[in-house]
């Protein structure tokens, strides 16, 4: 019997979304193993990885929201992770499910401030806020206020603590 990490693999492999689909959805666990794949060289199994993440999205939210939180922290410089690819996932993400990225649009604002991110992010934010235009707005608008008040009483406040 072929193990979870194999089928997924060779799904990848054969760009075969159909089977990534099947797997996916009979596996959550899945996701990790695509997430995975977002990282080789290789940019057509990237693509189809990607493709299964935003799958994933319909079938497996609350995995998917992890994977977002964690490819936002992969992109981050103090995570020492090299993270170039990450966008192209979050990106498949946002065209699908564009309220699993929506909590995360302001650290896209923030890495946008990366030269070598900046076009990719900002397409990404731009997704989500043309399906969540207000809503993305209040959460940009609520994280400038909070780093202002930090600057004017000489503190810095974190928003994830």
């Amino acid at each position: 019997m072929t193990g979870l990490r194999e089928r997924v693999l060779a799904a990848v492999r054969d760009r075969d979304v159909d089977e990534l689909e099947r797997v996916i959805a009979g596996d959550r666990r899945a996701v990790r193993h695509l997430v995975g794949v977002t990282f080789r060289s290789d940019p057509e199994s990237r693509e189809i990885a990607a493709r299964g993440l935003a799958i994933a999205a319909r079938c497996h939210p609350t995995a998917i929201r992890e994977t977002v939180r964690r490819l936002i922290w992969a992109m981050n410089e103090e995570s020492g992770t090299n993270a170039i690819w990450a966008p192209d996932a979050l990106r498949a993400i946002a065209a699908e499910a564009p309220e699993l990225v929506l909590p995360v649009v302001p650290d896209l604002m923030r890495l946008a401030a990366d030269p070598s991110l900046r076009d990719r992010v900002t397409e990404i934010a731009r997704i989500v806020a043309a399906r969540y235009p207000s809503d993305a707005a209040e959460r940009v608008e609520r994280t400038l206020t909070d780093c202002m008040r930090g600057k004017q009483d000489g503190t810095r406040r974190d928003r994830r603590a």
